[in-house]
């Protein structure tokens, strides 16, 4: 394993990777250095480089303690349990504690390699490691409700477009909704203008929008594109939108279209959260377009000290009130 001292010659490294999630990307590295985050960076060699990842190191203050924090790792197609279990090895003997939320698609290389290098599920899984995966070129029937809600948008001659040059008054504007939607959801992440035009700066980034015939937009949806495949990035939904039936369902379907003639094969439509409480919801209107069921490689947890690990776990769980799943 090697550790690469700076973001330009990390992500001419990644670069020769096959998959990029969007939490790897340059893009959103760049929206983390907004937040005032500083990364770290790592690759496995650089000479037909398999794995590199970037992460963040986050003090938990109440009890001083540092978390190497990593949200998934851009890969090779394949992969062999040998290297995942070496660069992973090595990267546990640097941080007393690292926490990874991968985000690509399950590997049972990557798990053998991650539980051979000392890596352990965590005592509480705190994102759910499920996505749906729309192949954008094959044939798939929406269900009912879907055709139905798209049906409505159209009647009331809703417009979808591609942000093509976003501006201040575009973020700013999506910044609004999104601590709107935030509001009305009782959800605690929040994103500023920083952030967003940080993340809408990069090429790979694109940002489509939903208006009425008046112009005025009722949602937005940032996603990321990486050579074939797109991910689901950001949502943001006004108030106002659920009052205009279907306006989510047709920017999807439209966003779907354009992707499909940008030459994107498949859509990580991200994580969707079945259950039997509110987030199931976020379930239902996602497999109204009938993706397939795909598992993330999921959480994974490396600590020195189980005293630690356990405290976290109840920091996170009562202080911070994170859902479990």
């Amino acid at each position: 394993m090697i550790e690469i001292s700076n973001s330009e010659d990390f992500f001419r490294y990644q670069k020769q990777l096959k998959v990029v999630p969007f939490t790897q990307s340059e893009a959103w590295y760049a929206m983390a250095v907004a937040k005032g985050a500083t990364a770290r960076f790592f690759i496995d060699a650089k000479t037909n480089t398999s794995i590199a990842i970037w992460g963040v190191e986050s003090k938990v203050t109440l009890f001083n303690s540092i978390i190497f924090r990593v949200s998934g790792e851009a890969r090779a197609a394949t992969l062999d349990e040998k290297t995942v279990q070496a660069f992973y090895n090595t990267l546990a003997s640097l941080f007393k504690a690292i926490e990874i939320d991968s985000n690509t698609k399950y590997n049972v290389e990557m798990e053998v390699g991650l539980r051979r290098a000392g890596y352990k599920r965590p005592i509480g899984v705190f994102s759910c490691p499920l996505t749906l995966e729309n192949n954008l070129v094959a044939e798939q029937s929406r269900n009912r409700r879907w055709k139905r809600s798209v049906k409505l948008a159209q009647k009331a001659n809703l417009v979808v477009k591609e942000v093509s040059n976003p501006d201040n008054t575009h973020i700013n504007d999506f910044v609004a909704m999104f601590q709107e939607m935030s509001k009305t959801k009782e959800m605690t992440h929040v994103v500023s203008y920083e952030e967003i035009s940080s993340l809408l700066a990069h090429n790979s980034i694109k940002l489509y929008a939903i208006a009425t015939p008046k112009k005025e937009v009722l949602a937005y949806r940032i996603v990321q594109v990486h050579n074939d495949y797109a991910y689901d990035v950001f949502a943001a939904n006004s108030n106002k939108s659920r009052d205009c039936k279907g306006a989510t369902y047709l920017l999807m379907e439209e966003l779907f279209k354009s992707l499909k003639e940008k030459g994107v094969r498949y859509f990580d439509f991200g994580r969707i959260p079945p259950s039997n409480h509110s987030t199931d919801k976020i379930y239902e209107f996602k497999i109204g377009a009938r993706g397939e069921k795909v598992q993330y490689n999921g959480e994974w947890a490396n600590y020195k000290s189980l005293t630690i690990e356990i405290l976290v776990f109840f920091y996170k769980y009562f202080k911070l009130k994170k859902q479990r799943y």
